[in-house]
């Protein structure tokens, strides 16, 4: 019997293959220049990274356990649905920015999910 928590980790490991593959593919396909990413774009996306970065450097043992627990899902909700917007206005005008921000932002959310069903057991 396959348990919940590998299939959630086939679930991750298919987006990310699966945005790996088709950025490469759409850059390919969409010669022309389209419009460069905007700065808040950047920025989001270098918000969620240095977060994955600090979760799994395990910077948040390094906060007392009320604060690190206080901060840890709003963060992750917050930069999730920030991620999911910025997304969502960049597949309009630069598609091979948009995919990895979407398949980022979808592990984000999905992680943020079940961490919260796991502390709610």
């Amino acid at each position: 019997m396959i348990g919940f928590s590998i299939v959630f980790l086939m679930v991750l490991g298919s987006i990310a293959i699966f945005t790996l593959l088709f950025t490469p593919i759409i850059a390919v396909r969409k010669n022309e220049k389209g419009k460069p990413p905007r700065t808040f774009s950047y920025i989001i996306l270098g918000l969620l990274l240095s977060h994955w970065v600090f979760f799994l450097s395990s910077g948040y043992t390094l906060f007392p356990t009320n604060i690190s627990d206080a901060i840890f899902m709003p963060v992750w909700v917050v930069l999730g649905v920030a991620g999911l917007l910025i997304a969502i206005y960049e597949f309009k005008n630069n598609k091979a920015f948009a995919i990895p921000v979407a398949g980022l932002t979808t592990i984000c959310l999905l992680f943020s999910i079940f961490i919260n069903g796991i502390s709610n057991m």
